[in-house]
């Protein structure tokens, strides 16, 4: 009996040894395992990300992340990449400091922090600000790549694409070429809308359009493209060619401005509301987290005479007190205040989309303001991506996908009178009676043993 448990013994020892050998060499190699133990994987990578994952099997990804070194969302950030790379051993990662490298920055366009671009093959795909969702969408990007044809009408005054001053769309135009859009500059009596284009844009016009011009606004949106009106604020009598033509689409334009004292509080002005209610079932609107800030706009609401055929919604309104102010030169002068007869309280719409679901149409989006995608606004808080949204929207870029993650919830654990009674029969009664008896038994073998 005594050789067995010497030889046993030896065993023993070899096994620790082993383990101890194994469990060295995982801690000193590169090695990134996790086990999630919650119920809903709540540590885990939702479905809908393996599954892009999946199905990007073989491609190679290649990522750059521009954050600042002392960024604190780099760690957390980092532990999702490791997820991705242990799911896609494609898929690698590396942070740079765009303040450290400003050169690798410029030749990749980078002027805002936060900033992660996918590159596989010839494609590229960029995020400002990345969260769970937008990483997985990139990826959906990445495994059906499309090419966007983005078509800015010339010709009445609008803000100009190559201007680099506070109010041109320069920025607003790289930003579109960052995320793979062709940009072209249109002029509608000698080009009308080509058929390359995908979504026609005419941002801030300071006249009206021919008949003509609106015939072909017509025609692309029959055809199924995308029409973006960004219309601002114009003097008394003038725009109301503007006015009559979305009218028919089902939207209202209204003669007025928008003035919301509360903006002062947040850092804005009077006349630039704060927009932070958005309308979360629509596409363009529902990933929105921040306010957007519009300088000098009109109101855009769907009109109380329904078209036939149209889905006209909301996208965007101000908050409680603000008002729409229609003395324009009382305005002027200083000296509008709210007149509950001729203006209109908020909440206010800024912005509408229009959508026809019975035939073969397009989509269409009209905005009360133009400059608040401008160089010197485009940057201000959520202003940008509303903008993106606006044009993959309008491009029917469905390429889009809800990330839900599961939430950890609290789950007491509530038992009855028997069942406290049990657990506590085993807790105080079975377990230290068994591990009492197993010590036992051992001293009991080794006095006879010894």
């Amino acid at each position: 009996m005594r050789q067995f448990f010497l030889k046993f013994q030896i065993l023993f020892e070899a096994a620790i040894l082993l383990a101890t050998i194994a469990l060295v060499y995982i801690v000193i190699q590169p090695f990134h395992e996790r086990w999630d133990m919650t119920q809903d994987k709540i540590y885990s990578l939702p479905q809908s990300t393996l599954g892009v994952l999946r199905d990007l099997k073989g491609q190679k990804i290649d990522t750059l992340l521009f954050f600042q070194q002392d960024d604190p969302a780099r760690q957390g950030l980092e532990i999702f990449l490791k997820e991705c790379r242990r799911h896609h051993p494609e898929f690698h990662y590396d942070f740079y400091d765009p303040n450290r490298r400003p050169q690798l920055a410029r030749k990749f366009n980078v002027t805002d922090s936060k900033t992660v671009i996918f590159r596989s093959g010839d494609r590229e795909e960029r995020l400002v600000a990345p969260t769970e969702e937008g990483f997985t969408n990139a990826f959906l990007r990445l495994l059906h790549p499309k090419d966007l044809d983005v078509c800015f009408v010339t010709g009445h005054g609008e803000v100009v694409l190559e201007d680099e001053a506070t109010g041109g769309y320069l920025q607003f135009r790289d930003t579109l070429q960052g995320y793979n859009a062709k940009i072209h500059a249109i002029v509608l009596t000698r080009d009308h809308v080509p058929d390359a284009c995908q979504v026609v844009v005419v941002g801030g016009p300071r006249w009206d359009l021919t008949p003509e011009e609106f015939a072909d606004l017509d025609k692309a949106f029959n055809a199924g493209k995308g029409v973006l009106l960004l219309i601002d604020p114009m003097d008394p009598g003038a725009g109301q060619a503007f006015i009559e033509y979305v009218r028919k689409y089902g939207v209202a334009l209204g003669q007025n401005v928008i003035v919301d004292k509360k903006s002062r509080m947040v850092g804005g002005d009077f006349l630039m509301p704060l927009v932070s209610r958005y309308l979360v079932t629509h596409p363009v609107a529902k990933s929105m987290k921040q306010a957007t800030f519009f300088p000098l706009v009109r109101t855009v609401q769907p009109s109380t005479d329904v078209t036939p055929g149209l889905e006209v919604m909301p996208l965007a309104l101000t908050g409680e007190g603000s008002w729409a102010e229609s003395d324009l030169p009382g305005m002027e002068n200083g000296t509008a205040v709210f007149d509950m007869k001729t203006d209109i309280a908020g909440p206010l719409s800024v912005a509408v989309a229009v959508e026809r679901k019975q035939a073969v149409g397009g989509r269409m989006i009209v905005v009360g303001d133009g400059d608040f995608l401008t160089n010197g606004y485009l940057s201000l808080s959520g202003n940008k991506e509303f903008g993106l949204n606006m044009i993959r929207w309008l491009a029917s870029d469905d390429r889009f996908m809800d990330v839900k993650r599961p939430e950890l919830r609290f789950k007491p654990l509530l038992l009855d009178t028997p069942h406290r009674a049990q657990l506590m029969f085993v807790l105080i009664g079975v377990y230290p009676f068994f591990f009492l008896a197993v010590g036992g038994i051992y001293l009991l073998i080794r006095s006879k043993t010894s």
